[in-house]
């Protein structure tokens, strides 16, 4: 496994943004809309994943798709240059109250993150911040906990843990055949408990061989399915506060099944658990997430049967943020988007 090593201590930003449409595609505003601001924000970020979120699980009717965007920012300081700049603020102020638009904006201190991916090449993620190599972080790898020992702030007398004894309720509305209920105008949210996790993790098909793909259908691709699917379904009882399965529509598919989402060769999934904590716990108790994950360690690992042959890429980056570090709005989202199932759930953390 690899790692990175940072330039600086500075902090780094996530900027999340999403357009939603409540059809397989967009119509021509939100398609306008669309092209706008990626040529916005794409030209300015460090690095920007653009992916798509399926509205909908695999049991539930589709409710749409979003567009998202997720973008790396090397300092608060770059970010802030692009988003204080005139035609942004234009953009911004001139969305109207039923765009379907949101930001979620995460500053994160380099001493509260970690990284890691089984390869190299190509650059991922967080990867695009690091000027130098990778390095090896093989010491603090296939063990539970290993990501936590990777985080520099935590220590065994502070775990960064929630100061919630609870999780919260989300007020989330049931899918339905009949559409989503729209929030018209701004939400903004800010004052969230201190240590929420946030999560990027990804998978890339692209470069298997064919051997490895008969060996990733008979092995892996239905407890992978599975183990997706109980995450998104354990909701904020179980510390998972919002999860988001997207793709990559122009990495091309490996397979074709449900849910759609993972036919796509890249992958891309977005958590916010409550705290670090309750993303252990909840890969600990699942029983099938238990059985993967020992045996993926098997076939890839040394002397595994993967162990040379293997070209899947694997990456995951886990943030834990202070109250201040998560600043969001919503405007004319559907109810229930996000972390604005959470408005007032944490005190005073809404405003219209």
């Amino acid at each position: 496994m690899w790692g990175i090593n940072f330039p600086t201590r500075d902090p780094f930003v996530y900027s999340i943004f999403g357009i939603q449409y409540l059809a397989d595609t967009p119509d021509e505003p939100q398609q306008s809309l669309i092209s706008t601001f990626d040529n916005l924000i794409v030209p300015s970020a460090t690095h920007v994943d653009k992916i798509t979120q399926v509205n909908s699980s695999s049991t539930s009717p589709s409710q749409g798709k979003t567009q998202i965007w997720l973008a790396y920012w090397s300092s608060t300081n770059e970010y802030q240059t692009w988003w204080t700049r005139p035609d942004v603020v234009q953009f911004w102020a001139s969305l109207p109250p039923d765009a379907g638009m949101y930001r979620e904006t995460l500053t994160v201190p380099r001493s509260r993150t970690q990284f890691g991916t089984n390869k190299q090449d190509p650059v991922m993620g967080l990867g695009h911040l690091s000027p130098g190599p990778y390095v090896s972080v093989l010491d603090k790898s296939g063990y539970w906990g290993c990501y936590r020992h990777r985080i520099p702030e935590i220590t065994p007398e502070n775990r960064l843990q929630s100061p919630l004894a609870q999780p919260p309720t989300a007020s989330r509305p049931a899918c339905s055949s009949t559409g989503s209920t729209i929030r018209s105008g701004r939400v903004k949210m800010t004052g969230f408990p201190e240590n929420i996790c946030f999560v990027v993790e990804g998978q890339d098909h692209s470069r298997i061989t064919p051997e490895e793909k008969d060996y990733w259908f008979e092995n892996f691709d239905g407890p992978v399915t599975q183990w997706i699917e109980d995450l998104v379904s354990a909701g904020s009882e179980e510390g998972v506060l919002d999860a988001r399965i997207c793709y990559d529509p122009q990495s091309g598919m490996f397979r074709d099944g449900l849910p759609e989402v993972l036919n796509y060769c890249r992958k891309v999934q977005l958590f916010y658990f409550l705290d670090f904590g309750y993303m252990l716990q909840i890969g600990m108790r699942n029983k099938g997430h238990v059985n993967l994950r020992r045996k993926f360690l098997k076939s890839y690992g040394p002397d595994g049967d993967m162990s040379e042959k293997g070209e899947i890429y694997l990456w995951v980056e886990t943030s834990i943020l202070k109250s201040g570090d998560i600043d969001c709005e919503y405007v004319g989202c559907t109810e229930g988007t996000g972390l604005l199932a959470f408005e007032g759930a944490f005190g005073n953390n809404g405003s219209s």
